[in-house]
């Protein structure tokens, strides 16, 4: 029998006052927020159709093949702990987690599905329900740029346990000198990181970088990045989406595939009281994805005190996975 009601927590980033805020900032600086892209339900779902169509982690056997390494590492890692925290950072659609829960049958597993939509933290909660009853699941809805005490307010939610974080596909869309300072701060001691990245295939870092490109420039990603704009009565012929590929200002030698709406006349519209106001050849940040090479990730991980125990990469070269944990630092006599 399905259920009939799910409790959810809702962090106070995600209150409305907060996205609120969020979302004017977004217009008003022409930078639009990520998570304004999975916000409702018909936005979730455009995503989920890039994701099964685009995804090597939805449609290459080796790259579903290194997570799997990659978990079976992690359960060694593990050894005979019975008590588990399970927290998917942007679960998404929940099947990575899902397949990550296949190899903690054996222990007692609390998992708190995490996302900014309240969509997909419901769908990641009711897909690890379905598969494995005896679980106790708790979804949450999260902004992770605003939730510098999110790890506390999980703590009290249960007695003291070995904490496994995941944070698949999501550091291609955070600058890297934002997110890594939070997720450095959530990780204990103790805690496990399993994370994936998305790689420029090949021995040129570059060209790597065009080859994957049409895997964004395509109608279906542009359908759904335009969304956001025509909920609030912009034109999509007012403009075009265009992707660049640009260097990051702090770690220049690492690249992003931004998408940009690139002005064809002046547009105007009013958020409640506030008048937004574009003018013809200014561009709209849309959405950016950052590629890296393994090199790169263990360089920005160490900036924060991120250790990279193991990892497995994609024979196409495209992802990689990586077991990761918090770095000792002894104090020095």
């Amino acid at each position: 029998m399905s259920k009939k009601m799910e409790k959810v927590f809702v962090h106070s980033s995600q209150f409305p006052e907060q996205v609120y805020r969020d979302y004017l900032a977004g217009f008003s600086s022409k930078q639009i927020n990520h998570k304004f892209h999975y916000d409702s339900v018909k936005q979730s779902q455009k995503w989920l159709k890039i994701h099964e169509k685009y995804s090597p982690s939805r449609n290459n056997e080796d790259c579903i093949y290194a997570y799997k390494k990659c978990f079976e590492k992690a359960r060694k890692l593990l050894g005979d702990n019975r008590h588990i925290q399970l927290i998917g950072l942007g679960s998404g659609g929940g099947t990575k987690d899902n397949l990550f829960v296949s190899y903690l049958s054996q222990k007692h597993l609390t998992y708190y599905p995490l996302d900014v939509s309240m969509s997909l933290s419901l769908i990641s909660a009711q897909k690890v329900g379905m598969s494995f009853p005896d679980v106790s699941i708790q979804p949450i809805v999260c902004d992770l740029l605003h939730a510098g005490d999110l790890m506390y307010h999980i703590d009290q939610e249960q007695e003291p346990s070995v904490r496994i974080i995941t944070f698949f596909g999501m550091i291609p869309n955070f600058y890297p000198g934002e997110i890594l300072p939070i997720l450095s701060n959530f990780l204990q001691q103790e805690d496990i990181l399993l994370f994936s990245a998305n790689l420029a295939p090949g021995n040129d870092y570059g060209k790597g970088i065009e080859t994957i490109l049409p895997q964004y420039n395509n109608d279906l990603t542009k359908d759904w990045l335009i969304t956001v704009l025509t909920d609030v009565g912009v034109n999509p012929d007012d403009g075009i989406i265009k992707f660049e590929i640009e260097p990051d200002q702090e770690y220049p030698d690492v690249h992003r595939i931004t998408a940009y709406f690139e002005l064809k006349r002046d547009v105007s519209f009013k958020l409640d009281r506030n008048l937004i106001q574009w003018q013809v050849g200014e561009r709209v940040c849309l959405f950016f994805s950052y590629r890296y090479t393994t090199p790169m990730i263990q360089n920005v991980l160490n900036h924060y005190q991120i250790d990279v125990l193991a990892s497995v990469e994609a024979a196409n070269q495209e992802e990689e996975v990586y077991l990761c944990r918090k770095r000792i630092l002894r104090d020095k006599y």
